[in-house]
């Protein structure tokens, strides 16, 4: 088995071998006088009366011994392990996929051969495996060659907005073993957990970046106010070019943006224009440089409601304040139903629906959620429900909301359940029921039949089946082509879904706005070093070091002493 050496830079004392070899080329150049005589042969010792010249080389006993001085020295200074049984290890880099490590990539991938040399100068084999922190599936790279891990980072590309690390975190830590090394790379010390390994490759940047979009849905379907965000230390007069399809050359705006806070501005697209890109002066993060729109119209939804005055006036302003909502025109078919369940089971309708309980008994206590899209992030200790109904949840209802034991809230296929009368509690005057329900009219849009159009934040779920294509088209025209994985894409650009199969018409046009504005702020970032792990005891118990090493050494200091030696000088006499 050949041997690992743990210390490679050792071996650039090979270089004294050219050296050694040019040395016995330069020669002195001696005059040649022929005599007879004894006596003169003193008077006519050679003399190096025209300098040194180039000449044939001369090998001597003096030039070997120099050459095999070097390479025995050499050998013993590269300190050469053979590795045993149960001696390899396996190191796992861990690469910040956030999109504000977009402009420290080539740091860090530098950061990574860097450790990579380090780690090797151990002697111990090692598997490398390089994974990004949101990375599903197979890593970017895992085998023996440092060359080959270092060519594979060139798929890697930062571009996710803020996320837990953990999850990689805990997975690396596995892939690893008991033995193995795991090591972050990112841009900012706030990331590491504590005992994690890590190295930082940021440093404070300067940046302004869009922060936001929201329609004004009073001034039509094509006007929206627009957020921009200043993350210098210093205050910033920018200006903002508008392209737009009408062919007329850029509009400019210019803003004066104060350190650290969001300026926002009102931009109208023009009625021959459907389309539209926004850009801010490029610099070192041009993520958020670039703001595309679109001019949408959501899918109308039809509401018809059934239920008492007090409750439908409430939800009457939540229909007036969702984009594409109406009460149902005289004859028509509405698409989604208010009503209050009669019955025990509130016999479900075939179409969409929100079903009151109609009456109920006295009941009391705290109101508990689920964990559940529709009520993600809500706060529900200030619900009070008086009374509870007695409609009961179906075999494949997911429950919303408990009070005590008892069911308050579920969803049954295209259905949202809520077991309480709405005007005998204080749901009217609480913000997470209202919003709960505001959340299942828009998933209900969101699943009419046919295209849906919007200018959505980055990495927005969406309710439509995965599995189809998402054609992406970036602002400067390159064009991507990936599978919906049920979340539209962190970067800026136009996009199409379509449904899985055959199917030609998208299920989704729209664009896409970077939506993250933490991750436009490199206040935080900044270059550090906690240092690589040791390699473990475990590892390292396996390593069989050369034991002639001293030999070695001492007869290359032997070598050098025989180099060093005077030559028996050759004395012939010619008759």
């Amino acid at each position: 088995m050949l041997p690992h050496f743990t210390n490679t830079t050792a071996f650039w004392a090979l270089l004294a071998i050219p050296l050694i070899t040019a040395i016995h080329f330069l020669q002195h150049k001696t005059k040649t006088q022929a005599t007879a005589t004894l006596f003169l042969l003193e008077a006519l010792a050679p003399e190096a009366h025209e300098g040194n010249a180039w000449d044939r080389l001369r090998i001597s006993r003096s030039f070997w011994m120099q050459i095999l001085a070097v390479l025995l020295l050499t050998w013993v200074l590269a300190a050469p392990v053979w590795p045993g049984k149960g001696s390899g290890q396996t190191v796992v880099f861990i690469l910040d996929d956030s999109a504000n490590m977009a402009p420290f990539r080539q740091e860090a991938v530098n950061a990574v051969s860097e450790d990579m040399d380090t780690i090797l100068r151990c002697g111990i084999p090692v598997t490398w495996v390089l994974m990004g922190s949101r990375a599903s599936g197979q890593p970017l790279y895992r085998g023996p060659s440092v060359r080959q891990a270092l060519r594979a980072l060139d798929l890697w590309q930062p571009r996710e907005g803020t996320h837990d690390l953990a999850p990689a975190l805990r997975t690396a830590t596995a892939v690893a073993g008991p033995t193995g090394i795991t090591r972050l790379i990112t841009s900012t010390a706030r990331r590491v957990p504590a005992g994690q390994s890590a190295r930082g490759v940021g440093k404070p940047l300067e940046n302004a970046g869009f922060a936001g979009i929201t329609p004004v849905e009073a001034a039509g379907p094509g006007h929206w106010r627009i957020a921009v965000k200043n993350n210098s230390p210093s205050p910033l007069r920018s200006e903002i070019s508008i392209h737009t399809e009408s062919g007329r050359p850029p509009a400019r705006r210019s803003l004066f943006l104060n350190p650290g806070t969001v300026t926002e501005f009102e931009y109208s697209l023009p009625p021959e224009s459907g389309k539209a890109v926004l850009r801010l002066p490029t610099d070192a993060f041009p993520a958020d440089n670039e703001l595309l729109l679109v001019r949408s119209a959501p899918a109308p939804v039809a509401v018809s409601m059934e239920i008492p005055e007090k409750s439908g006036k409430i939800f009457r302003n939540i229909i007036n304040s969702l984009p594409g909502f109406s009460p149902v025109p005289d004859g028509s078919d509405p698409d989604l139903l208010l009503l209050e369940g009669k019955t025990e089971n509130a016999s479900p309708p075939g179409k969409a629906a929100i079903i009151f309980a109609a009456s109920g008994k006295p009941s009391y206590g705290a109101v508990t959620a689920e964990r559940h899209p529709l009520t993600d992030g809500l706060n529900w200790s200030g619900l009070l429900i008086p009374s509870i109904g007695s409609m009961k949840p179906g075999e494949k209802a997911g429950v919303l909301l408990w009070q005590g034991e008892s069911p308050l809230a579920w969803v049954d296929g295209k259905r949202l359940f809520l077991n309480w009368p709405w005007e005998k509690s204080n749901a009217d005057r609480v913000p997470a029921p209202l919003l709960m329900t505001r959340r299942f009219m828009q998933s209900v849009q969101e699943n009419l039949p046919g295209t849906h159009y919007g200018n959505l934040p980055g990495g927005t779920l969406l309710s439509m089946p995965a599995g189809g294509k998402l054609i992406q088209t970036m602002p400067g025209g390159e064009r991507r082509e990936t599978v919906f994985n049920g979340r539209l894409p962190e970067e800026t650009g136009y996009v199409e879904i379509f449904p899985p199969g055959e199917g030609k018409t998208p299920l989704f046009q729209g664009s896409v706005w970077f939506s993250d504005a933490r991750m436009g702020d490199f206040s935080h970032c900044s270059t550090f070093d906690t240092g690589l792990p040791q390699p473990h005891e475990e590892a390292l118990r396996h390593m069989k070091r050369d034991p002639l090493a001293p030999l070695w050494l001492a007869l290359a200091f032997l070598a050098l002493i025989l180099s060093w030696l005077p030559p028996v000088p050759d004395i012939s006499l010619r008759p």
